[in-house]
């Protein structure tokens, strides 16, 4: 039996073709992979305390989320705002009292640079950690 040599050129090209598009997912798959942008422990005793990081939205991640987890102890607000430059994007508060998790929804942003401002004043202790993650679209 003879093999005709346009049949094995197809098979390599759709081979090829496979691989191709194989690699191109996982690739797209990696750079919109969710990422923490910002992360840090809040922790005081009594008083205010303001944090405030800096972070970037890259082309591939659209969306951004702020979570929010209270281990102990409770505060009168805490405040959480996204600005780029002076223009407010986003802004959530809440009253805390003792163990809490807050996830805000997935927001769309685009590329850019953001700061981002978690604010708490209260009359007791607060143990918590605050989180901003960016993702892409495939996930």
């Amino acid at each position: 039996m003879q093999e005709v040599p346009g049949k094995r050129r197809r098979f390599r090209a759709v081979v090829l073709i496979a691989v191709l598009v194989v690699a191109a997912l996982v690739v797209y798959a990696a750079v919109t992979y969710p990422k923490t942008v910002v992360s840090f422990p809040v922790s005081f005793i009594i008083g205010a305390d303001v944090e405030n990081r800096e972070f970037e939205m890259s082309p591939f991640h659209g969306r951004v989320q702020v979570e929010v987890i209270v281990s102990s102890g409770t505060a009168l607000w805490w405040n959480a705002t996204i600005k780029r430059q002076d223009e407010t994007i986003w802004n959530d508060h809440r009253s805390q009292g003792d163990q809490m998790t807050y996830k805000s929804g997935w927001m769309e942003l685009s590329s850019g640079h953001y700061n981002f401002t978690f604010a708490t004043a209260g009359l007791g202790s607060l143990q918590a950690d605050v989180k901003v993650t960016t993702k892409g679209g495939f996930w």
